[in-house]
C-alpha cells in the first residue's frame, strides 16, 4: 500500500510541475503574441527589453519619472522617424495638417493687412547715477544696474514681428559689431 501511495505522490508532483511549466509556457507565448500584435517582433522586441532594462537601471539614479519620460521620448522619436510616411497618409493627420495650413494662411493674410503702428524711437533719459556703498570688510558690493535701452527692445520686437509675418525684418537692425559698441555703462 505504501508503494502505491509513493507512486501516487510522485505522479502528482510530476503532474503539478508539468502543469506549472505548461502554464508558464502558455503565458510567455500569450505575451509574445500580444507584443507581436502590437508590432513588437524581433529587433523591436529586443529594443523594448533593452529600454525596460535601461529604465530599471536609471530609475534609482535620476528617478522613475524622468527615466520613463526619456524612454517615451526616445520611442516617440523612433516612431516618427520610421512611420513618417504612414503618418502622412493617415486621414486624420492630413485633415489636421490642412486645417493648420489654412489657419496659418488666414493668420498670415490678416497680419499683412493690419500693421500695428510703430512708435518713434526715443532716447533714454539719463537718470541719477546709482550709488554703491562698499559693505563692511572691504568686499565690493553689487554692480549698478545697466541702463534700460528701449530702442534695442523695439528693434527686437520689429525683428520678431517680421519673422512671424513672413516679411523681412525692418532695416533698423544694427550691425553685429554695433550691438556691443552701443552698450554704455552708467556713470
Amino acid at each position: 500500500m505504501s508503494e502505491l501511495l509513493a507512486r501516487l505522490v510522485v505522479w502528482l508532483t510530476v503532474a503539478l510541475v508539468a502543469g506549472v511549466v505548461r502554464l508558464l509556457l502558455f503565458a510567455v507565448r500569450l505575451a509574445l503574441w500580444l507584443f507581436a500584435l502590437a508590432g513588437f517582433r524581433g529587433a523591436r522586441l529586443l529594443a523594448l527589453v533593452a529600454t525596460v532594462a535601461g529604465v530599471r537601471w536609471a530609475a534609482p539614479i535620476v528617478g522613475t519619472g524622468p527615466a520613463v519620460r526619456l524612454a517615451l521620448v526616445g520611442w516617440a522619436a523612433w516612431a516618427l522617424r520610421h512611420h513618417r510616411e504612414a503618418i502622412r497618409r493617415n486621414a486624420a493627420v492630413s485633415r489636421a495638417t490642412a486645417a493648420l495650413e489654412h489657419y496659418a494662411a488666414e493668420l498670415g493674410a490678416a497680419t499683412r493687412r493690419w500693421q500695428p503702428p510703430m512708435p518713434r524711437p526715443t532716447r533714454p533719459r539719463p537718470g541719477p547715477a546709482p550709488t554703491t556703498a562698499t559693505p563692511p570688510g572691504g568686499a565690493p558690493g553689487l554692480p549698478p544696474p545697466l541702463a534700460f535701452e528701449p530702442s534695442r527692445l523695439e528693434a527686437v520686437a520689429r525683428y520678431v514681428a517680421g519673422r512671424w509675418s513672413g516679411r523681412p525684418a525692418a532695416k533698423t537692425r544694427p550691425a553685429p559689431h554695433a550691438a556691443l559698441a552701443d552698450r554704455k555703462e552708467p556713470c
